[in-house]
């Protein structure tokens, strides 16, 4: 399991629905490389998927060069599963945008922009003659627009690209942020409460996740706080550190590392773990 490489998928994959559920399964098994070996059945069972759609999630992530096989791409020997990597810098790209901005004295400006999440473009230009015309391009569906607009203006400026002074400052003088240590979660908590920080109630990846998965929310709320038992000062887990508490919550949800609930192909249940933490807590609310 890679913390890493789940905060980039989660970050920067720009679909959504079963693609982005089998994604982060496959990054859940990958280690910090991206690589993984489940089987399909067990994509399957991760994203409750049948296995012939798990088959053709798979299939379309390969297609679109986030998922690549490079090991037993026929299966291998009997009992061998496929070599899957997921493509890091597939998703890095999909975050990388280039503008580049001139200027000159007769007013003329310029502007490039090229977005490759999807490999979509666009471009605009002004003269000092007060004729603009745009553009775009979006390639994302091998679609394409054009529009041009026309108008009479008096420039009487050139512009003024502020980004090159900004790179022009020196080293010391460029502000850096400080580096984040990790902390117990007794230490984060007790931060965040003096901060009037809501712990997760607004942690968008993890309402992201619970809205795809249909986990139920009481679940969740019974999930935190067994949690907390577990990591608050005299729990079994106290001394623990980590650097984001909020993203280890979410895959502890993820994983079922608490295994507080299962799924029986149609709906959610509590375990006996999960049972014995509603007893535990009170929380009838989950029944």
């Amino acid at each position: 399991m890679s913390i890493s490489v789940m905060t980039q998928v989660w970050n920067r994959y720009p679909g959504g629905g079963t693609e982005l559920l089998a994604l982060l399964a496959l990054a859940d098994w990958s280690d910090d490389e991206g690589r993984c070996y489940p089987s399909v059945a067990s994509i399957a069972k991760k994203t409750r998927l049948s296995v012939s759609q798990a088959r053709r999630v798979v299939h379309r992530l390969i297609e679109e060069a986030f998922v690549s096989v490079v090991g037993n791409e026929n299966g291998g020997a009997p009992g061998a599963t496929r070599q899957y990597r997921v493509n890091l810098e597939r998703l890095t790209t999909c975050m990388d945008a280039t503008p580049t901005a001139s200027a000159n004295a007769r007013g003329t400006a310029s502007t490039d922009a090229r977005d490759d999440s999807h490999g979509c473009a666009q471009t605009a230009s002004a003269n000092a003659r007060g004729t603009a015309s745009t553009d775009a391009r979006d390639d994302s569906h091998g679609c394409a627009q054009t529009a041009s607009t026309d108008a009479s203006q008096t420039v009487s400026e050139p512009s003024v690209n502020h980004q090159g002074a900004a790179q022009a400052l020196p080293p010391s003088a460029r502000k850096t942020k400080p580096k984040k240590e990790e902390v117990t979660f007794g230490t984060w908590y007790e931060t965040i409460h003096h901060a009037g920080e809501k712990p997760i109630s607004d942690y968008q990846p993890l309402l992201n996740y619970v809205e795809l998965s249909g986990l139920p929310n009481a679940f969740v709320d019974l999930a935190w706080l067994e949690f907390k038992r577990r990591y608050l000062p005299g729990g079994t887990n106290e001394a623990k550190r980590y650097l984001d508490w909020r993203r280890v919550f979410l895959k502890a949800v993820e994983g079922g590392w608490l295994r507080l609930w299962g799924h029986n192909g149609t709906e959610y249940f509590l375990t006996a773990q999960g049972q014995q933490a509603q007893r535990v807590h009170g929380f009838r609310e989950a029944a």
